[in-house]
């Protein structure tokens, strides 16, 4: 274990990456204030989510009174920055499988079965600040495809595990 943080995390100080209890869906945010800007985040799973930042450290939910999220905090585990490249790369996993599954989900992109499956990025190579840039609301490249709404990634990643 490590030390108990000696203030509590600012919104702005944390970039927290949300993932799918069963690594269906997994999405990355800026910041603790943009994550929580999305009111029906609960709505959209299918499950349970877990929350880490980009050192691999797990964060727990600050709850108010009414029992709705309005913050993240870091816990006392260490970092486990493999642990959580290792949910990422299931997730894409998942997406994989959905898109071999569901070849139909690809029908607006114009791209193939092939041509997505071979898109898909690779994770693990880099570090999980890097990784997590591949995913929704990671990063700031614009050429990164798992980031933009209606990009045929994004879509497919939403139909493989998280509805809007």
């Amino acid at each position: 274990m490590t030390a108990r943080p000696t203030r509590p995390a600012r919104a702005t100080d944390i970039a927290p990456i949300i993932i799918a209890s069963d690594n269906s869906f997994a999405h990355a945010y800026g910041s603790v204030a943009e994550m929580l800007s999305e009111k029906d985040i609960g709505a959209k799973s299918q499950g349970a989510l877990e929350f880490f930042d980009l050192a691999g450290r797990r964060l727990a939910p600050v709850l108010s009174q009414a029992w709705e999220l309005e913050g993240l905090l870091p816990t006392l585990d260490d970092p486990e920055p493999e642990l959580v490249q290792a949910r990422l790369q299931a997730v894409i996993q998942h997406v994989r499988d959905y898109i071999r599954r569901n070849p139909d989900v690809l029908a607006d992109s114009g791209m193939s079965v092939r041509g997505a499956l071979d898109a898909l990025p690779e994770i693990g190579a880099g570090t999980l600040a890097e990784d997590a840039a591949k995913f929704p609301g990671g990063g700031t490249d614009s050429d990164t495809m798992l980031r933009t709404d209606g990009n045929w990634l994004h879509n497919a990643m939403h139909a493989a595990g998280w509805a809007h």
